[in-house]
């Protein structure tokens, strides 16, 4: 954001502006950080999803099976195996990380990834055991004059 002054008035006009700019969001810093309340609140504003404002409760129960399962089996593999000799920080961030990651995961998701992977293998084998050209069917039948 280069602004080009033509004179001395316009910088120090700028410089005024910002100054006021910054006046205002100190201001409005002081006011979110005033009281514990508004701390707490501020921060639960950082977690809260911004789609829906059902309780937690309600979004666990609309969540399919796949997206559940994951939500325990995803930090029980990543602290047990993944981290086994991490610290409590360390598997805390990592189990806030994977709730957060299994959100995600559901069984459209998983169903595309196992068709990605599949489809992969299939084209695989497929080239390997035909080697010679297939005859090109156009639909004619063989007893048709057009057929050659």
């Amino acid at each position: 954001m280069e602004k080009a002054f033509s004179s001395l008035a316009e910088l120090q006009a700028e410089i005024q502006f910002l100054k006021v700019q910054q006046f205002k969001q100190e201001e409005f810093l002081k006011e979110q950080l005033s009281s514990p309340k508004a701390i707490f609140n501020t921060l639960g504003g950082l977690f809260k999803t911004t789609s829906s404002k059902q309780s937690f409760l309600k979004d666990f129960v609309n969540q399919d099976f796949i997206t559940n399962i994951s939500r325990v089996i995803l930090p029980l593999f990543l602290n047990g195996v993944v981290f086994k000799k991490s610290g409590l920080i360390m598997k805390t961030l990592i189990t806030f990380l994977s709730q957060k990651a299994a959100g995600h995961v559901n069984s459209n998701a998983l169903s595309g990834i196992v068709d990605k992977v599949s489809g992969f293998f299939k084209k695989k084998s497929s080239g390997v055991t035909s080697s010679a050209p297939k005859a090109k069917n156009y639909g004619i039948p063989p007893d048709s004059e057009a057929y050659s």
